[in-house]
């Protein structure tokens, strides 16, 4: 079974279950669903088709949704440039470009394209003293796109080799690759 088959029956599968779901649970559902946007914890529970509805994603349906995917059946398309310092994403949906900071002089941001990141909702830096690191992506090692607490650096390289992207930004990435699955993602980085 392909990709995109697992997708769709998982999508199916979902809104079986919430069918299912008492009335009191379906309407504090809704309640949360209208304000996901400040709930970084209901968005990291959050069902693949209630990820689409909260940030406005278009489920995929037909094969003609995924006409740009590459011949490994990707759905979700991340590319960073560490030259421009931005990130473009490319999903079913469309596609976002946001500013970034790469690796500051003395470290190194890690290059090459990389499959199915490592998701977790809120990290902490285990290595530079415990720094938080919402909405993490993890693509190789210890290398994440997440949020950061220095917004103003963004633009230009500043971190110590992660990928750091505004904390909104972070929270919106990150739901579209969930939402579509971290397997069928792939993160470039040059």
């Amino acid at each position: 079974m392909n990709k995109i088959s697992v997708l769709l029956l998982s999508l199916c599968f979902a809104s079986v279950v919430s069918a299912a779901a008492p009335a009191s649970y379906e309407a504090t559902r809704e309640t949360k669903l209208s304000q996901a946007h400040d709930d970084i914890q209901f968005m990291d529970q959050a069902t693949p088709e209630e990820l689409a509805q909260i940030l406005n994603l278009s489920a995929p349906s037909t094969t003609e949704t995924f006409e740009n995917i590459s011949s490994f059946n990707l759905v979700v398309a991340i590319d960073v440039s560490i030259a421009r310092q931005s990130l473009t994403i490319h999903y079913p949906g469309g596609s976002y470009t946001t500013r970034i900071s790469s690796a500051r002089p003395g470290y190194h941001t890690v290059t090459g394209c990389f499959r199915s990141p490592r998701l977790e909702l809120m990290h902490y830096s285990s290595k530079y003293e415990n720094s938080p690191m919402p909405h993490s992506m993890f693509f190789m090692g210890g290398y994440a796109i997440h949020g950061t607490y220095e917004e103003n650096e963004l633009g230009r390289p500043a971190s110590h080799g992660c990928v750091r992207v505004s904390r909104a930004d972070a929270g919106y990435l990150y739901g579209i690759v969930k939402g579509y699955g971290a397997a069928n993602t792939q993160i470039c980085v040059h």
